[in-house]
């Protein structure tokens, strides 16, 4: 199972909602006494969001040196709240509540595209079509169909293998395919059929 880490989203975030989480991190932390020693002091953060609260302030009255002050005062902040999270996830060692109860966000984990149990897709050449069925346990082998009104079934090839290639089909036509597993136990009823069209 994947650690949950913090994410730097915030970085990414308007001004106004920067000094939002400034604040919300500094007390949070500030709050908590699992964070004893963090890499940038509390007082550092709130100095830092202070001083872009006031810059920004300052900038909105226009002029290229106010803005240029707020840029630098943003850099700051963002450098620090880097710092920071890095510093929470160390702590965390991957514990969601404790990355949240610091006031970040938590990385959202990818989730793993659920595969189908049988599939099938065309082939890298023309008139080809690859099939593949989820890995079965026990399964010593693999008997595929093809049919072309999803009646009359065919057997096309039996593998050792969980996928198959079928060659030299007909195009612009629908066929069926399906499988059944062979166990040491017997085989296993044919699959649902899958359709496609060979191109």
């Amino acid at each position: 199972m994947k650690k949950d880490h913090t994410v730097f989203d915030f970085v990414k975030e308007p001004i106004a909602i920067k000094i939002e989480i400034g604040r919300s991190v500094e007390n949070e932390m500030r709050s908590n006494p699992i964070f004893t020693n963090p890499d940038v002091p509390l007082d550092d953060l709130k100095a830092s969001t202070d001083l872009l609260e006031t810059r920004n302030v300052a900038a909105m009255n226009g002029g290229k040196e106010a803005t240029a002050l707020l840029h630098q005062a943003e850099e700051d902040w963002n450098d620090k709240m880097r710092i920071q999270a890095r510093y929470v996830d160390r702590i965390a060692d991957g514990d969601s509540a404790v990355i949240l109860g610091a006031g970040f966000s938590l990385a959202k984990q990818p989730v793993p595209a659920a595969r189908p149990e049988f599939s099938a897709e065309q082939g890298e050449k023309s008139c080809t079509v690859v099939l593949r069925h989820k890995l079965e346990n026990g399964g010593k082998a693999y008997v595929w169909q093809q049919s072309t009104d999803g009646i009359n079934w065919i057997t096309v090839q039996t593998t050792a293998q969980a996928s198959v290639e079928l060659t030299g089909l007909t195009p612009l036509t629908k066929y069926w395919f399906r499988v059944a597993v062979v166990t040491i136990t017997g085989t296993s009823d044919f699959s649902d059929s899958v359709t496609l069209v060979v191109i």
